[in-house]
C-alpha cells in the first residue's frame, strides 16, 4: 500500500498539469491568416503586423499555451473556405460585411479598412459608379473570396471584367505591368506593398471606393458562443487597459 502513494501523487500531478495546459479557452481555437500587411504578414520567418500583435497579446492575457508561431499562414481563399467548414477555426483579418455577417461569429473590431479600385495614374481612368465600370472594357484583377472580389460580384459587375490573381503581390504586378487596368483591394495594404516592392506609390491612385468597413477575427459559425464571448471579452479588456493602443 505505501507504494501506491507516489502513484497517486503522479496521477494528481498529471491531472493538474493537464488542467493548467488547457486553462485558456483560446487553446480550443485554430488561427488562420494570410499576407495582408500591415495587419498580418510573414517576414524573415516570423509573423508580424498589428492584428498579429493583438492576437499575441490576447493569448498571453488569457494564459494560453498557444503562441503566434502556431498560426497557419495560408492563401486567402483556402483560409476563407476552411473557416467556413471547420469548427473552432478563426480567420483574420477579415472584413465584416453584410453578405458575410451570418457566415461567421465576429470578434473585434481590429481596424478600419477601405477597399478601392486602384489604377496606374498615367492611365487617366475615371470611374464614378459600378455602371460606369460595366460600361467600360477595363479588366480588374481580384483575389478569389477577397472582399474586393465579393463586393464587385455583389454589385453586379460582369464576370468577364474580373481577372483572378493567386495573391496580392501577383495582383500588384499585373496592374504595374499593364496586364489589367484596375485592382480591387484594400487601399492601405496595396500602398504598403508598393513601397515594399520598390514601386513609387505616386504612380498609382485610388479612383473609386468600393467599401469601407472594419476588420475582425471571423470564427466558424458553429463555434461555441460562450467561447466567442470570452474571446471578445479578452479583446475588450486589452482595449480598455491601453494594450491595443500600445501595439498600433
Amino acid at each position: 500500500m505505501p507504494r501506491s502513494t507516489p502513484v497517486k501523487w503522479l496521477v494528481s500531478a498529471l491531472c493538474c498539469s493537464a488542467l493548467a495546459a488547457s486553462a485558456s479557452e483560446l487553446d480550443r481555437l485554430t488561427f488562420i491568416t494570410e499576407e495582408y500587411p500591415p495587419y498580418n504578414f510573414a517576414r524573415d520567418g516570423a509573423l508580424q503586423g498589428f492584428s498579429v500583435s493583438v492576437l499575441q497579446a490576447m493569448l498571453e492575457a488569457d494564459g494560453s499555451a498557444k503562441d503566434i508561431s502556431q498560426v497557419r499562414i495560408w492563401p486567402w481563399a483556402r483560409g476563407y473556405e476552411t473557416a467556413l467548414v471547420e469548427p473552432n477555426t478563426v480567420l483574420f483579418s477579415t472584413t465584416r460585411t453584410r453578405a458575410r455577417e451570418d457566415l461567421f461569429h465576429w470578434v473585434g473590431p481590429l481596424a478600419r479598412d477601405r477597399v478601392t479600385l486602384l489604377a496606374r495614374r498615367d492611365s487617366g481612368i475615371e470611374i464614378d459608379s459600378i455602371d460606369a465600370l460595366n460600361a467600360s472594357d477595363y479588366r480588374v484583377v481580384v483575389i478569389r473570396e477577397d472582399i474586393g472580389a465579393q463586393v464587385l460580384k455583389e454589385s453586379g459587375v460582369s464576370a468577364d471584367r474580373l481577372r483572378p490573381a493567386i495573391n496580392n503581390s501577383s495582383a500588384l504586378s499585373m496592374l504595374h505591368a499593364g496586364r489589367v487596368e484596375l485592382w480591387a483591394y484594400g487601399e492601405d495594404v496595396a500602398y504598403w506593398l508598393m513601397d515594399e516592392q520598390g514601386l513609387d506609390p505616386a504612380e498609382f491612385e485610388s479612383i473609386y471606393t468600393l467599401s469601407e468597413a472594419y476588420l475582425y477575427f471571423a470564427l466558424h459559425r458553429h463555434t461555441d458562443e460562450a467561447l466567442v464571448g470570452h474571446m471578445q471579452a479578452v479583446l475588450d479588456q486589452l482595449r480598455a487597459d491601453g494594450t491595443i493602443e500600445a501595439v498600433q
